[in-house]
């Protein structure tokens, strides 16, 4: 399934609300412990304060402290666990007395829970997977050899994530982009043709500034520069 944040305001919106809810649920129970009350607590604030149509978390830390009763430590401690376990990306980062923003990290919530999903039932996994892209254990003799996963932080990182998202677009548009430069908060990428380059300008470049800021940090511009 593409996910996209457009399906959040759409008719067919609560069910890819729930949908999604229902995923870090069922990552919560996978890993137990710790994780399901902190998994509980991000369920809490997505329900009361997440802003869909923006596709942005905005409480400040005093604020889930005082929802969830606990201290502002505790508060953020919680959302930098939710960022290194992927389950949301910072956008901004909060600054004089301004509440940080962070958004689902959308493609790795569906990943983590992806093998767990025929527990729901099969009315889920069709939605989740409407191709037929149902998960199903490998045999290890049929398993692939382990690719080392790129660190974060790498142009790497991020065109690794838009494959996972989208094999075939990532085939055929970004795997053809080659960092040029990557210095003052703008990311230079060179196209080998100007349809290229036009073309992740014009269609794609919501999923690449998303995947960008997700295993790169926030950008302040990006630009595709042609042959």
């Amino acid at each position: 399934m593409k996910i996209d944040v457009r399906h959040f305001a759409g008719p067919h919106a609560p069910e890819a609300k729930y949908d999604v809810l229902t995923a870090l649920s069922l990552i919560a129970f996978a890993r137990g412990g710790g994780m399901q009350v902190s998994v509980l607590r991000l369920i809490g604030l997505i329900t009361a304060r997440y802003n869909w149509r923006a596709d942005e978390l905005c409480v400040c830390q005093r604020d889930m402290a005082r929802i969830w009763g606990v201290t502002e430590r505790t508060a953020k401690r919680e959302v930098r666990a939710w960022v290194e376990a992927r389950l949301m990306v910072r956008k901004r980062v909060g600054v004089r007395g301004r509440a940080g923003a962070y958004r689902l990290d959308l493609i790795e919530i569906r990943a983590q829970a992806a093998e767990l999903w025929p527990r729901i039932g099969p009315d889920y996994v069709e939605r989740m997977a409407p191709r037929g892209e149902v998960p199903e254990p490998v045999a290890p003799a049929q398993a692939p050899e382990p690719v080392e996963p790129a660190p974060r932080g790498t142009w790497r990182a991020a065109t690794g994530r838009l494959r996972r998202a989208d094999a075939g677009m990532h085939a055929a548009w970004i795997a053809p982009l080659r960092l040029e430069a990557d210095e003052g908060g703008v990311l230079t990428l060179r196209a080998p043709t100007r349809f290229i380059g036009h073309y992740v300008e014009t269609r794609l470049m919501r999923p690449l500034a998303e995947a960008v800021e997700a295993e790169m940090g926030p950008r302040r511009r990006i630009i595709v520069a042609g042959p």
